[in-house]
């Protein structure tokens, strides 16, 4: 545009140059009185007009064709022109003269024109009359072929034509009130036909938008466009640019424009091909056919009194299909308990619901458009929503045992109360079928096989559906049940009821934070019903085994341990509240939406088992009043004590094998010098603290039944609190969850709260807590019981004796066969290492308490030695039994008895030569109990002085 106005400027500047030039041209000579000067201009003209002649014929010589033809269609024109005119003359000449003419003839033309303008009317009287003839047929002809526009068209032209020009024509009175009457058929079959198109056809055309498997609001998924048509043809009529949310998320600007196109373009209706291909447009001619009837009103109350009783007849015929299909498939409902077929009934259930819905929302975007009115004067998709959930409500109520639940949980009435028992005669109950009536000529009911067939069946029936329940049957009109009313059904179907809550909720454009009905009803029955229930089940079932005392102590067998995969017995209660952690993690996974409550269940449940393993426990350590408690376990009770038990080498090795895995691989027995550095420092602690006084008999575990408890429990609660550690480590956290094993699968559950998960690693701990106390408790048992049997042996017997009695001590032959008692009973129940952890060093504490009580011996002989000696081979040959090893600590003990065959110079000089086998303490006390011996000798100072120098110049 702006250099066309440039090279308009410049030809303008160069047309008004040559003009100025010429005008300069004339004023010089009009004004100069010089001849000259007039010559020199006019020479200058001349040659200007001369170079213009030039140009010019140049020009005219290089466009000589296109002048021509220029030429000569100017002269056409400018003839046809001429000819144009003198026509236009003689036209209006002639018009002049048929002016004149026609007001001649005025009248005349009058009435022709009259009468031409009567022989129309009565042609257009006789047309309409064969239209209002042929307006039956045709109609039964568009009827039938399904082509409602077409037939509400003509109606409502013929009864325009009979109520308007025909109105007098007494011929027609017939035809007139027939197609009254079919007005009055056309309406009811439009309604019939706009039903079964709701009902019936809509999942053909609407199926692709609510496919199950792709929830509205699952994540990647996006909204159908066809959905969202209908949602924008609804906004659009109701004077609205879009929803509350999320409907133009994904609705672009050339979508929303072809919708307006479409919803301002006229419905019309093809005569070929077949009507009902697209239940969508045949929708729309069905609301348009009856926007021509103004039937509109009635039609959309029609429409909405007969949601409830369709949606009925859906929910019927769809649990009739599901029976057929599972009798087809070779199932029986009666006698199988399914609840696979509730959740096949839901999701067929819940298809057939979306489309419906989606076929609601395509008829009010219909009736808003035809009628111009907002959707509030309507019936709204609320309401359909509405209906839908009520359904599903009373269809819940019964496969969940609402009624006999609710009797259980008397609170939880008032959540429920939306559905009466009146609702649920109206949705759940049948008309019964009239049925001709036979008379049979004889019956076999009251023979002995029809009553106990009768009996059995109704047994069935009551076993299967509980007392009351219903089994639809051939002379019944009662309604059927696919499974047996449970209120566990609903782990089964939550999911996909979830998904259809949302998917509910997300059509009803519900603000953020409310939920629909079917939703609260959902979650009240959760909990306040199914959770109060599943509580008390399981407290049952697990009080049954750790409530009676009898019952704690039994152990599995051995087919469920090795199922479990448990290294040892295990207790039976630790397994079945294992099991109830197992079904709640199941309901978790089932139920993710109530993942924390029912974690705070597991997390309850283990409370009161952890409390029941410690009363367990103190019941074994503790059974006297709490003056007179045990040993051990006041020992471990102390936190110093089992601190300084903790940070023993034995304990660290016990440890090391843990991490490692050593329990079952590594079998290779460790050097005596190994071992016997190993518990050295533990030995020394022992003997300080009870080689002074012996332990009394109700400060020690001596019954063999009670230590086995304590290694069972010890064993059960290892095991199970690497459970309770697996099941933390599955569970996702908000934040970092350090128990999660790296390339585990977490569960697919919201995140749940910190403070359960908190709770729950937290009792892992307490029961491997409660695990190594056991093990702890039970190795000090074993060494309490040999300073308990030991002890009295060197305090309280003679030896001093004759050659006659030299046989072991009793207390010996006891503590063997006890300590082989425990072996016995805690060999098949305890892994190796822990078996190994709680009799190794046993005979290096033996030989140390043996050797220190040495001090203790009043007096002794040859005899009472070989009698030492003897009772040192008993204790060695018994823990040789236990360990698999020799016990060379006790070969050592035995070596320092038999040092006291010799005299104490001997003693002394056996030292210098070949060294010290054992402590100074020890050579002292064994110089004090020769001397206590050997009265006469008088020097025991002088060797205990000599003895001092040899060991000082030795260390």
């Amino acid at each position: 545009m702006s250099e066309q106005k440039s090279k308009e400027k410049l030809k303008e500047s160069n047309a008004q140059a040559r003009t100025g030039k010429l005008m300069s041209v004339i004023r010089v000579v009009a004004v100069s009185d010089n001849d000259e000067q007039r010559n020199i201009e006019k020479a200058k003209l001349e040659s200007a007009f001369q170079e213009c002649d030039s140009r010019l014929d140049n020009l005219i010589h290089a466009n000589y064709e296109i002048l021509t033809k220029t030429i000569q269609a100017y002269s056409s024109i400018s003839g046809r022109i001429k000819t144009s005119r003198e026509r236009i003359k003689q036209v209006k000449g002639d018009l002049i003269s048929c002016k004149d003419l026609l007001h001649c003839r005025r009248d005349e033309l009058k009435k022709l024109w009259l009468e031409g303008i009567e022989q129309k009317q009565v042609l257009s009287l006789l047309d309409q009359i064969e239209e209002v003839k042929g307006a039956p047929q045709k109609m039964n002809h568009y009827v039938s072929e399904k082509r409602y526009l077409h037939a509400t068209e003509l109606l409502t032209k013929t009864v325009a034509h009979l109520d308007g020009d025909l109105k007098g024509v007494e011929a027609l009175t017939e035809i007139g009130l027939e197609m009254k009457s079919r007005k009055e058929t056309l309406y009811r079959t439009l309604l019939q036909e706009l039903n079964k198109q709701l009902y019936e056809k809509s999942s053909r055309t609407f199926q692709s938008t609510f496919g199950r498997g792709g929830s509205l609001r699952s994540s990647g998924q996006e909204v159908s466009p066809r959905l969202l048509q209908k949602q924008a043809l609804m906004d659009l009529a109701a004077g609205r640019r879009g929803s509350k949310r999320g409907y133009k998320r994904n609705f672009k600007v050339s979508e929303a424009s072809s919708v307006v196109e479409d919803f301002n373009k006229p419905i019309s209706e093809e005569l070929v091909g077949d009507a009902e291909h697209d239940v969508e447009h045949f929708i729309a001619i069905l609301v348009e056919s009856l926007a021509l009837l103004k039937k509109i009103p009635e039609g959309t109350e029609f429409l909405k009194s007969t949601i409830q009783p369709e949606l009925t007849k859906i929910l019927h015929r769809t649990t009739s299909e599901v029976a057929q299909n599972a009798k087809q498939r070779g199932e029986s409902i009666t006698l199988q308990n399914q609840p696979k077929l509730l959740e096949e009934l839901l999701d067929m259930l819940f298809d057939n619901f979306q489309c419906i819905a989606a076929a609601h929302m395509s008829t009010l975007g219909s009736l808003q458009r035809v009628s111009g009115i907002s959707e509030s004067d309507l019936y709204s998709m609320e309401d359909v929503w509405s209906q839908i959930q009520n359904v599903l409500k009373v269809l819940l109520s019964g496969y969940l045992d609402m009624k006999n639940a609710s009797s259980s949980v008397q609170h939880a009435e008032t959540a429920f109360g939306e559905v009466s028992a009146s609702d649920l005669g109206i949705f759940m109950s049948r008309r019964k079928t009239m049925r001709t009536q036979r008379m049979p000529l004889f019956t076999f009911e009251m023979s002995s096989h029809a009553i106990s067939m009768t009996s059995y069946m109704r047994e069935q029936k009551q076993e299967f559906y509980g007392e009351g329940g219903k089994l639809q049957t051939e002379d019944e009109g009662e309604e059927q049940m696919l499974c047996k009313p449970s209120i566990h059904n609903i782990t089964v179907i939550f999911k996909p009821l979830n998904r259809f809550i949302k998917d509910i909720e997300f059509s009803m454009t519900l603000p953020e934070g409310q939920h629909c009905t079917l939703h609260d009803f959902v979650s009240d029955f959760i909990k306040d019903i199914f959770l109060e229930h599943l509580m008390t089940e399981i407290d049952k079932d697990i009080k049954k085994v750790t409530k009676d005392g009898e019952n704690m102590p039994s152990l599995v067998d051995g087919v469920t341990q090795k199922s479990l995969g448990a290294p040892c017995p295990i207790l039976a209660s630790a397994v079945r509240v294992d099991k109830a952690v197992g079904s709640l993690k199941q309901l978790i996974t089932a139920l993710p939406a109530y993942s924390d409550q029912l974690l705070a269940m597991v997390v309850k449940m283990l409370k009161e088992y952890k409390d029941n393993c410690v009363a367990t426990y103190r019941g074994v350590v503790q059974p006297e009043p709490e003056d007179r408690c045990i040993i051990s376990a006041s020992w471990v009770k102390d936190e110093g004590i089992n601190q300084c038990l903790k940070l023993l080498p034995n304990w660290d090795n016990l440890q090391e094998h843990r991490k490692a895995g050593k329990e079952t691989t590594d079998n290779t027995p460790d050097t005596m010098e190994v071992v016997r550095e190993r518990n050295e420092k533990e030995s020394e602690l022992l003997i300080t603290n009870l080689g002074e006084k012996p332990p009394q008999k109700h400060e020690v575990l001596l019954e063999v039944n009670s230590l086995k408890l304590l290694d069972n429990l010890q064993e059960s609660l290892e095991w199970f609190a690497g459970r309770i550690r697996n099941f933390a480590g599955q569970l996702p956290s908000q934040g970092f969850n350090t128990l999660n094993v790296p390339g585990s699968q977490p569960l697919d559950i919201p995140p749940v709260q910190a403070n359960l998960l908190h709770s729950l690693i937290s009792l892992a701990k307490d029961f491997r807590s409660l695990s190594d106390t056991c093990l702890l408790v039970l190795h000090l048992e074993v060494r309490l019981h040999c300073f308990f049997y030991l002890l009295p042996v060197t305090k309280q017997s003679s030896f001093h004796i004759r050659p006659d009695d030299v046989e072991p001590d009793q207390n010996v032959l006891t503590l063997s066969k006890d300590l082989s008692g425990l072996e016995e009973a805690l060999h098949s129940s305890l892994q190796p290492i822990k078996f190994k952890y709680i009799f190794e060093g046993l005979g290096h504490l033996i030989s140390y308490l043996l050797i220190n009580s040495a001090q203790q011996i009043k007096r002794i002989n040859d005899n009472g030695i070989k009698k030492m000696c003897r009772n040192i081979f008993i204790l060695q040959q018994c823990l040789t039994n236990i360990t698999m090893a020799r016990e060379t600590d006790l070969d050592q003990a035995r070596e320092y008895y038999e040092l006291m065959y010799k005299n104490v110079d001997e003693i002394i000089n056996s030292i210098v030569e070949q060294g010290a086998a054992f402590k100074e303490f020890d050579y002292r006390n064994m110089i004090k109990l020769i001397h206590r011996s050997s009265p006469l000798d008088h020097k025991p100072q002088e060797q205990l002085k000599k003895l001092e120098e040899i060991m000082t110049e030795a260390v």
